[in-house]
């Protein structure tokens, strides 16, 4: 055990927590998983699709700078992700609404 960590359920009053098993590939419903993911590329197509080019990029640049992380860009370019982000959900809802 490394200093200053404890191993799972090791302290007083902590339970361990429990994993779920992992599903055996011919447990999982892959038409279903197929079906559904085929949907959500839809969305974030559409989301994507709405940006023009310069603001793709613009976000390209930014999750780059980010590395996934937004509190590592300052506080204009969070903005500017936000809004960029916005407008993409706002599209890929539209996209989705069209979808049910």
């Amino acid at each position: 055990m490394r200093e200053g960590r404890a191993l799972a359920g090791s302290l007083p009053g902590v339970p361990a927590l429990r994993r779920r098993p992992i599903p055996k590939p011919e447990e999982i419903p892959w038409a279903e998983l197929r079906r559904r993911s085929g949907i959500v590329f839809l969305w974030l197509q559409a989301g994507w699709s709405a940006l023009s080019a310069e603001e793709r990029e613009q976000v390209r640049v930014l999750l780059v700078k980010s590395r996934g992380r937004p509190n590592r860009l300052n506080k204009a370019e969070a903005r500017q992700l936000g809004r960029l982000a916005g407008r993409a959900a706002s599209a890929a809802a539209a996209a989705r609404r069209l979808t049910r």
